[in-house]
């Protein structure tokens, strides 16, 4: 009990120097959340935690932190406030890109009729399993291509742009928001272009196999086709469609 006094009269004597850190904080905790790699469900929360409080402790001498400024009860909330907000967009900035390869997965496995197959994925609601290798296949390779350190380095940079406490355009930034989805959304069916051309090409010769023998039951001889061709151009294109999304990723982390 006497420690935790000692260290709550130090906190509130210095706190203009701990404020600013909690600051920085709240924005790092956000980002390391919905960061891809460090940001999966599959890792404990405490670990994202400590993980952001680290990265909080490096980066913040390398800010220029203003600790003269006296802080009250409105401009402490209004700071956290903006800090979160900050750090969801630039988080939301990355994370979205993983929700391109979930909905190419979506889409690929509605083409190949596997959607109905369900399973544990990365994220908390079931996902298709051809949704859950991609996403997986494309986090593994920003990990091992050290990306997720790279994307913490432009947060350092961020600061320079969007200083602690500052109040962003929220036009722009919706306007930013809807054109990124958009792009997002435009590459994802692009990714699954192969197996929508091939499930439109099936069913063109389904429905002609159809007309001119009506006796017989063509879904029995025309599904596990469909499914066995899709499996394999999928065997076939997969390395090429992450390497796309990669490519993809590199150009939305420069543009940014």
């Amino acid at each position: 009990m006497e420690g935790l006094e000692t260290l709550s009269e130090f906190a509130l004597v210095n706190f203009n120097l701990i404020f600013p850190l909690m600051a920085v904080f709240t924005r790092m905790s956000i980002f390391v959340f919905l960061l891809p790699g460090l940001g999966e469900t599959g890792i404990p929360v405490r670990i994202r935690l400590v993980t952001a409080l680290m990265l909080t402790w490096l980066i913040t001498p390398l800010i220029g932190v203003d600790v003269g400024r006296d802080w009250t009860i409105v401009t402490m909330a209004y700071a956290i406030g903006m800090e979160a907000f900050h750090g969801f967009v630039l988080g939301f900035s990355f994370r979205i890109m993983v929700f391109g390869l979930q909905i190419a997965g979506s889409i690929t496995s509605q083409s190949l009729s596997l959607s109905q197959v369900f399973g544990g994925g990365m994220t908390t609601e079931p996902n298709t399993t051809i949704g859950t290798m991609l996403m997986m296949g494309g986090v593994t390779l920003l990990v091992t291509l050290d990306l997720h350190t790279q994307a913490v380095g432009m947060l350092l940079r961020t600061f320079e742009t969007f200083p602690l406490a500052s109040a962003p355009d929220t036009g722009e930034v919706a306007y930013w928001a809807a054109e990124k989805s958009m792009s997002v959304f435009s590459f994802a069916v692009g990714l699954a272009l192969p197996f929508l051309l091939l499930n439109f090409v099936y069913n063109i010769m389904l429905g002609f196999l159809n007309k001119a023998m009506p006796q017989l039951m063509v879904s029995f001889v025309g599904m596990p086709f469909i499914t066995g061709a899709g499996i394999i151009l999928l065997a076939l294109a997969i390395s090429g469609v992450l390497l796309a999304w990669l490519r993809e990723f590199n150009a939305s982390m420069i543009g940014f």
